[in-house]
């Protein structure tokens, strides 16, 4: 039996409560992840390596980035937005909020910031995926916060000593024009950049795995949607790979806000997903009780 298990976003700003954007849980959840994966890969172990592969993915950004809430500006008192403002289009529109950077980038060409904000929050709510939210700069390529968080960094040294395997890692985020929860596609995909665009690869390799094993932060963010869009690769009607999909309700934690209001619909959006892959047939556990 071949075991692949997706790891989320597994880096140091979300999983260290010093993280630009502390997911809170997240560093006891990932502590949960690396738990089962020793276990599950002690040769002492019945189920002895029954990892197969780990593809862990990297959220990866520009400090100036257009989903940045430091690339925004509120328009009537100059200050940059808040962090987790939700930016509509009609907001550009009306310039409640102004991009604060000079130029934009739209399909390859090079446009003024508001040419470019308009567009892209058009296309945000064309495709139905998510409002612009403004973050604050996390995971900036290079930096402590990309690295990947100490105790998974180990334990997939561990993982690799004991499998004789590598990890399959996945790089997200790169390109500041659109924001790119998902691994498996931007939410605004440029043809003009391959990054952006579908990654299948990775949905197909894991495919042939007769288990898919989903964990990672945030729960209501990266983790929905890069397992989202791996799960509708495959259609509505007799969709295996969901079937063969398994979601750790103890390691998805999702991100949250200092404000209740927010913080509302945040926690929603979390349990939402996961009510929708159990619908879909997908099982849903935790690392502790997983192959017991």
């Amino acid at each position: 039996m071949r075991i692949d298990l997706f790891v989320i976003d597994g880096q140091n700003d979300f999983c260290d409560n010093n993280g630009a954007l502390y997911v809170d849980q997240a560093g006891e959840e990932a502590q949960n992840v690396a738990n089962m994966i020793d276990r599950l890969v002690n040769p002492k172990s019945q189920f002895g390596h029954k990892i197969n592969k780990i593809h862990a993915t990297l959220d990866s950004h520009h400090y100036l980035d257009g989903a940045h809430n430091i690339s925004w500006k509120n328009g009537d008192t100059g200050k940059p937005a808040d962090p987790f403002t939700i930016v509509s289009h009609q907001d550009v529109v009306d310039q409640r909020f102004v991009p604060s950077f000079s130029m934009g980038v739209w399909e390859g060409q090079v446009v003024t910031a508001l040419e470019w904000a308009k567009n892209y929050t058009k296309a945000l709510e064309d495709n139905g995926r998510n409002q612009l939210r403004l973050w604050p700069p996390h995971c900036k390529i290079g930096d402590w916060g990309q690295q990947v968080y100490p105790i998974l960094s180990e334990c997939y040294k561990r993982w690799c000593v004991a499998t004789n395997g590598w990890i399959n890692w996945v790089t997200k985020g790169q390109w500041a024009w659109t924001e790119h929860y998902s691994a498996i596609i931007a939410d605004v995909p440029d043809p003009t950049r391959p990054e952006t665009q579908l990654n299948a690869g990775v949905v197909n390799d894991a495919a042939n795995a007769d288990m898919i094993l989903w964990a990672g932060w945030a729960g209501n963010f990266c983790l929905k949607w890069t397992a989202k869009d791996a799960v509708d690769m495959f259609g509505e009607k007799d969709n295996e790979f969901v079937k063969k999909s398994v979601f750790f309700t103890d390691a998805c934690a999702p991100v949250t806000s200092p404000d209740p209001d927010i913080n509302k619909d945040l926690l929603k959006m979390r349990q939402d997903f996961l009510d929708e892959m159990d619908n879909k047939g997908a099982t849903l556990t935790t690392t502790t009780q997983f192959l017991t």
